[in-house]
């Protein structure tokens, strides 16, 4: 059975405290293979994957949402400490112009293992496997910024009782996951009758912007990761984040809402799991928080 696994590593603002450190997600998915991605790097990362018992040489993916400091500067020391510990493997870097931006950031690295850095603002799907894709949407903040969305892809599972009711054996219900169909009895079975769609899971993971009416339908259905820099909307000014007002609008298209990038103002978990104990969808999150999906 597929699953996902987020840990926030790091759910602080631009200035961290001791609760908590800059912006980083953790995303473990288990499907056929396994597979490690981070999302946002802020400084002191490496030392948050100790602390929360993650094996950061896992990591083969990383996806920043923008190159303000503390979403990325964590990169430095992560990626050295990947080559102290022998790595060999490749790493591809996720980011807006990052194919141009992140050679220019470790000119001075020589790492002994390949970086491929890959644009990432734009709309639309930026990478995928034969289990999962992940796409991106820019939003609006002081400098090119994007969200994005892991999506598992639609899996198909065959029916007990449409498979009994036909008669099939086992090695023909393999032929019809393998083929898509088979002939029995002279008649054609496809895959699609003796099956149902399992919809794919999603996590939606979008910070440092203001609120934008098109991440409606972007997290519908998803696991929503939104930044929450400020919980009462005067606090906002000009500033280009989102308050506790905007991301609960969103909180009717998605499954589930974890509020992060949290201002230092607000010291109290407690407190602020007060503001939100009136919606049933809607947590904030803490650095070293486990999440299953």
């Amino acid at each position: 059975m597929a699953g996902i696994d987020l840990t926030f590593l790091g759910t602080g603002t631009s200035i961290p405290t001791l609760e908590r450190n800059h912006s980083a997600v953790h995303l473990f998915y288990i499907g056929k293979k396994t597979y490690s991605l981070l999302f946002d790097c802020g400084e002191g990362t490496q030392i948050q994957f100790l602390k929360a018992k993650i094996n950061f040489m896992s990591v083969d993916q990383i996806f920043i949402t923008h190159w303000h400091a503390d979403h990325f500067v964590g990169l430095f020391g992560l990626l050295v400490s990947m080559g102290f510990e022998k790595r060999k493997r490749e790493i591809k870097i996720f980011g807006p112009k990052a194919d141009k931006i992140g050679p220019e950031l470790l000119k001075f690295y020589a790492l002994p293992f390949p970086v491929k850095f890959f644009d990432s603002y734009k709309k639309g799907i930026i990478y995928e496997e034969d289990e999962f894709l992940v796409e991106t949407i820019p939003v609006k903040h002081t400098v090119e910024t994007v969200a994005y969305k892991f999506q598992e892809k639609n899996r198909l599972k065959l029916d007990k009782n449409k498979i009994k009711k036909l008669d099939l054996t086992w090695q023909e219900c393999r032929g019809i996951k393998e083929k898509r169909k088979i002939k029995k009895d002279r008649k054609t079975i496809k895959l699609k009758d003796v099956s149902y769609k399992i919809e794919g899971k999603k996590v939606v993971y979008a910070v440092d912007t203001i609120y934008l009416k098109k991440m409606e339908n972007f997290c519908k259905d998803s696991v929503l990761i939104h930044e929450c820099t400020y919980f009462d909307r005067k606090d906002v000014r000009y500033k280009m984040h989102s308050c506790l007002p905007d991301v609960l609008k969103f909180r009717k298209k998605a499954k589930r809402i974890y509020l992060t990038h949290i201002g230092r103002q607000y010291q109290s978990q407690s407190e602020l799991e007060k503001k939100v104990e009136g919606y049933k969808n809607v947590f904030v999150a803490k650095d070293l928080k486990k999440v299953k999906i």
